[in-house]
């Protein structure tokens, strides 16, 4: 029994108390929280603050409200998305940041293909409550915008954690995040439960992929030196 213990009471003495909290808050409640809403839907059970939500959304409407949010929803949008990553992605290798450059790839072409495969999986209709600004077709569980946006946001704060830019990336990306989702329910193309799911697989995969490509980085590089060496 020591032998099975002994290494995690070294591992609880290597990092501080709240740093182990807050690491477990930050990865369980979003996959808690992402399962609950997925369980929901696939049983049909109706969601009672999804309506309401949104209604009291669209009570707020005006044309000042109307150009904020159809510019923060066409941000959002996947081709702006993935242009947007390929332009960081394209800067990262330029400044021979490998690693980098392979958390944001998969972050966002992660969070793209499986928010596709999600829609696919759970068919949710989308909200038809009022004549909205925009059309959009397909099905609404979980929110590709959200998705991806989180997930890129997501990866951007990991690469900046460890600068000067982590407070600004965090209040930033944070803003852009919120209003890309609140963009989706203002404009009636989605459920609120459709942008926490998507915020939430979207911060769930960003953080799996930093840390699997942060931990095997180091080995595929000795390698490809071993390798080079033959």
């Amino acid at each position: 029994m020591n032998a099975l213990i002994q290494p995690l009471v070294t591992f609880a003495r290597r990092y501080k108390t709240y740093q182990l909290v807050i690491a477990f808050i930050l990865f369980w409640a979003p996959v808690i929280l992402f399962s609950k809403i997925a369980g929901e839907i696939v049983e049909r059970a109706p969601i009672g603050l999804d309506v309401t939500i949104l209604n009291w959304i669209h009570d707020q409407a005006s044309p000042l409200l109307d150009g904020i949010f159809l510019f923060f929803t066409t941000a959002g949008n996947v081709e702006f998305m993935l242009a947007f990553t390929a332009i960081i992605i394209g800067f990262l290798l330029y400044k021979h940041q490998r690693t980098n450059a392979l958390i944001i790839a998969f972050s966002v072409g992660g969070a793209a293909a499986a928010n596709l495969i999600l829609k696919d999986l759970f068919h949710r209709d989308r909200p038809t409550f009022w004549h909205s600004l925009i059309t959009e077709t397909g099905y609404s569980f979980p929110s590709g915008h959200a998705m991806i946006s989180s997930a890129l946001i997501v990866g951007l704060i990991v690469l900046l954690w460890n600068t000067k830019w982590r407070i600004t990336s965090i209040i930033v990306g944070g803003f852009i995040v919120l209003m890309i989702g609140l963009s989706r329910l203002y404009l009636g193309v989605h459920y609120p439960t459709d942008v926490v799911a998507g915020w939430s697989a979207g911060f769930i995969w960003a953080l799996l992929v930093a840390m699997i490509v942060r931990d095997f980085s180091p080995v595929l590089k000795n390698r490809l030196k071993n390798r080079l060496k033959k």
